[in-house]
């Protein structure tokens, strides 16, 4: 089957940044399909090339995390109308498989379908408009309505859809009952991600000789509410932890600032680094942090660092609950905490219990393997596909 496949954020393993399309469309030229990619690149030019199988054609789109809300905007409108007419040149497509963020890809859906004569799936990683609009920061009513209402559309007319959680997906349901709909969670990558003892020369690297090291691999965005974390780094000053900081985004000024603001020589931060290099951060981890802002539809998402985590063994710690805080709570692979006080309570014991974390630790690794792993995820993916159009 010939698969026209929509990511705005299509990323290659040595580029670092969520790999899940990378994945699942590899994994169906493998077993196989036929896969044409539609991504986007900083570059000032449109390009094409051939990736593990995969033909990848770059938009010139220039798109980065410290974009303000306006020039995302901005951005996510020129991938679409590009994106379009990109399509428009490619011939015998079977389905088109059309990801977000963001929503305005289904824009690109509904070309294809109606114009180009192609079905599609739409796979939703969080819940939009709901994320905005819970931030504040898509205030006026008329938008909100008119983007509620195409979400309902492009959801309505799809051929099939994929959440990246359960919680997704039941918004997807509720929302286009008469729409098949599939959970395919995002990926732990368990051949690359393992359980291995820290190496001394990273140790030393990093200067965390004798520390429980804390990670956070991600975002500096508002979404992130990454200011919370120095609150819980403040709480733990007396106890031998230290927080690795590594990535980009809008907030890192203002929380690097902060951070200096606090006096905290418990805090080190790095700029984003590609899978090789954040794999020496993994590997002299004790436990690696997931955060979100305070908006229930944040805690509904499917986040890249929650998975790698798991596929590391190391220890999950998240500032919210949702799915994600009830799921390693059950595994006893983690734990919430939404206050400083909480966080030092529920740590510490990590800290002088060697045996208990490595319990912790050994079942994130477990659940990654029996839940999550990349055969399992794609393989959920392609039966749903096979269910569709054969």
């Amino acid at each position: 089957m010939r698969v026209l496949y929509i990511h705005q954020y299509f990323r290659r393993p040595e580029e670092g940044g969520s790999l899940r399309s990378y994945y699942l469309a590899k994994e169906l030229v493998d077993n196989g399909f036929s896969v044409t990619m539609i991504t986007a690149h900083n570059e000032k030019h449109r390009s094409r090339k051939l990736v593990d199988g995969i033909d990848v054609i770059y938009l010139p789109v220039a798109y980065s995390n410290e974009m303000k809300f306006e020039r995302r905007t901005r951005a996510f409108i020129k991938f679409m109308l590009l994106a379009i007419k990109a399509s428009i040149s490619q011939r015998k497509v079977d389905f088109c498989y059309v990801m977000t963020t963001p929503l305005s890809t289904g824009v690109v859906a509904l070309f294809n379908k109606f114009v180009m004569g192609r079905l599609y799936l739409f796979e939703v990683g969080d819940l939009w408009p709901r994320v905005p609009i819970e931030m504040g920061l898509l205030k006026a009513k008329w938008k909100q309505k008119i983007l509620g209402w195409l979400e309902g559309v492009f959801y309505r007319n799809a051929k099939g859809l994929i959440g990246l959680s359960d919680s997704i997906t039941k918004h997807l349901q509720q929302t286009a009952p008469k729409a098949a709909a599939q959970t395919v969670f995002n990926i732990a990558d368990c051949s690359h991600f393992m359980r291995t003892p820290k190496r001394k020369d990273w140790v030393d690297k990093y200067g965390v000789k004798g520390q429980f090291v804390i990670s956070y691999t991600g975002t500096f965005g508002l979404a992130n509410d990454l200011s919370q974390w120095l609150d819980f780094a403040k709480e733990v000053e007396g106890l031998p932890i230290r927080f690795l900081m590594v990535g980009d985004g809008a907030e890192k000024g203002k929380i690097e600032k902060l951070a200096h603001d606090y006096e905290l020589s418990n805090m080190q931060f790095y700029e984003s680094m590609n899978k090789s290099q954040i794999l020496e951060v993994i590997n002299i981890s004790d436990a690696m942090m997931v955060s979100f802002a305070a908006y229930e539809s944040l805690h509904t998402g499917s986040p890249n660092k929650f998975f790698d985590a798991l596929a590391a063994g190391k220890l999950v710690i998240t500032n919210f609950n949702g799915w994600i805080g009830a799921l390693i709570e059950a595994e006893n692979c983690g734990f919430s905490a939404n206050s400083s006080q909480s966080f030092l309570r529920k740590v510490k014991p990590f800290v002088e219990k060697p045996d208990l974390l490595q319990t912790f630790q050994a079942n994130a690794r477990r659940l990654a393997e029996e839940r999550f792993d990349l055969k399992i995820q794609s393989g959920r993916q392609q039966e749903f596909i096979k269910q569709l159009f054969s």
